[in-house]
């Protein structure tokens, strides 16, 4: 007999044969099975009946009758055909084969909540999934304000985020592996708005030689240095008035929390959006570089649609929160 052979006759040991013969046909349906003999509320009193330890504390969890509960647990016992409790002195113990539909019917009845949260996010116009890629500048906390102001109403859908480069965002929406995204251009072919302005600042650890200059610094002292740039991000500050030569000296790194680490052990200097900084700024742990030509310049985040989103769908109203949210604290 094959490994996977014993392995699958192990794992369905207390699988009913007849079930078991239309699996391996390929004939189960859970809708061709004419009668389901025990309910869901069965097995919440028996799981009440565990964890609250015994009869009279679930009769109190559930706010009715022992006998209620005892009558039940009667009934459910006699048509598995498997005791499921045994009384010891005054207490309900759990038996060993109890132990073993305990956790199966557990997460029958997780579920099956799980299934009717669904259906109510479903009703409210929420799917089951919102997938959505950001740029590297994108704030963090703007991301985070929108979920905690959706919460009530998307608990239970999964939610995906990933930062992504520019190439990465396009990839993305054109493979309908992104719902939303938020990026420096809308692509052709999607709908999109402008969310909001980050600000970019060119910033190294204090002790960095260029600050020994004691002086403002000019293009040529940047090419001397080391730059470090996100990769597939702004090379070189493309917005600033710093355009550096092809013969410049990039470290490219994987994100911006490594290129903040890299800075903060002396390691070059960077162009890195303020809102990702600004900790490590108020710490002195980095510095701004004062520059001939300002050490700073803006570009614009735009909102980008898959082409899967629907008017009413999760992920419109996700973008309509963010954008609305984000509007707000530019007014301010």
């Amino acid at each position: 007999m094959k490994i996977s052979e014993s392995a699958d006759t192990a794992l369905h040991l207390t699988e009913p044969l007849a079930f078991r013969r239309a699996r391996l046909a390929g004939e189960f349906r859970p809708s061709n099975v004419r009668n389901f003999r025990i309910s869901l509320k069965q097995w919440k009193m028996f799981h009440a009946v565990v964890d609250f330890d015994g009869f009279t504390g679930a009769a109190s969890h559930l706010h009715i009758s022992q006998s209620a509960i005892s009558y039940t647990l009667a009934k459910l016992q006699e048509q598995l055909g498997v005791s499921l409790l045994k009384i010891e002195g005054r207490k309900a113990q759990i038996t060993e084969e109890g132990k073993i539909l305990l956790d199966r019917s557990r997460e029958l009845v997780r579920n099956a909540v799980e299934l009717e949260a669904l259906a109510e996010n479903l009703r409210n116009g929420w799917g089951p999934e919102i997938r959505i890629v950001t740029d590297p500048s994108f704030p963090p906390q703007l991301l985070m304000k929108t979920l905690r102001k959706l919460s009530p109403f998307s608990q239970n859908v999964r939610l995906s985020v990933e930062e992504a480069s520019l190439s990465e965002a396009r990839k993305a929406l054109h493979e309908r592996a992104a719902d939303l995204a938020v990026s420096t251009e809308v692509p052709m072919g999607f709908m999109g708005s402008e969310l909001i302005e980050v600000e970019h600042i060119a910033v190294a650890h204090p002790d960095h030689s260029l600050f020994s200059l004691n002086r403002e610094i000019t293009t040529d002292d940047l090419e001397k240095q080391v730059q470090i740039v996100i990769s597939g991000g702004d090379q070189a500050g493309e917005q600033s008035n710093y355009r550096l030569s092809r013969y410049s000296r990039f470290w490219r790194v994987s994100g911006i929390d490594t290129a903040i680490d890299a800075l903060r052990h002396g390691l070059g200097y960077a162009w890195l959006p303020r809102c990702r900084v600004q900790k490590w700024l108020d710490e002195d742990q980095i510095a701004i570089l004062p520059l001939d030509k300002g050490s700073a310049y803006k570009s614009t985040l735009y909102l980008v649609l898959g082409h899967g989103v629907a008017p009413k769908s999760g992920a419109k109203r996700f973008a309509d929160e963010l954008s609305n949210l984000a509007a707000s604290e530019s007014s301010q």
